[in-house]
């Protein structure tokens, strides 16, 4: 499937594109080289014109294809690299909306995305914003009633009467399920 967009991430893509240009030199160098020594002993006596001649003869049939194959590599790798750096800006992008608005579309990933599984505590991430703003709304009320002042208002200082002695530390420092596991509604 082809992408709207070519550079996903241009940092991680960038990098990944030069790996393969320096690991495509390095072949070619190596093999050059190593030719070109194997047949300097092999005959020792020969003029270096003579040398250049003779590895000329040998390697113009697979020069091209060496050429050609560079681009070829360089689109696989950045077809490749859409697995990973899209879930990435995906995740990003999510992230900024969730921060706008929690009531916002949940995360998707495309199907042959790589990383499927973070959409989950990101889900629960979601789900537990929601309940912390509707409990918000709900205090806000008990405490005053209806106010003029948005409901969803960000909070600037800790409410005066909140009891941090009833708080599951455990749950505070971790709060997300591990990786591959599944969600369970009842343990929010």
């Amino acid at each position: 499937v082809l992408r709207e967009k070519v550079w996903v991430d241009c940092n991680v893509q960038g990098v990944l594109i030069g790996r393969v240009v320096l690991y495509w030199i390095s072949a070619l160098l190596y093999v050059g080289l190593g030719s070109a020594c194997f047949q300097y002993y092999q005959h020792p006596d020969w003029t270096l014109l003579s040398h250049a001649k003779v590895l000329f003869s040998q390697f113009w049939p697979w020069l091209p294809s060496a050429i050609l194959c560079l681009p070829l590599v360089i689109f696989d790798v950045v077809r490749l690299s859409h697995c990973f750096a899209g879930p990435i800006y995906r995740l990003r992008k999510h992230l900024d909306e969730l921060n706008d608005d929690p009531n916002c579309r949940p995360l998707s990933f495309r199907d042959d995305d790589y990383w499927q599984d973070l959409a989950e505590p990101i889900h629960c991430l979601q789900d537990e914003l929601l309940m912390l703003r509707a409990e918000l709304v709900r205090l806000r009320d008990l405490k005053g009633g209806a106010r003029s002042e948005p409901a969803l208002a960000p909070m600037t200082s800790a409410p005066a009467a909140l009891d941090l002695s009833q708080l599951d530390m455990q749950r505070v420092k971790n709060p997300f399920p591990p990786m591959g596991a599944s969600f369970d509604p009842a343990s929010v």
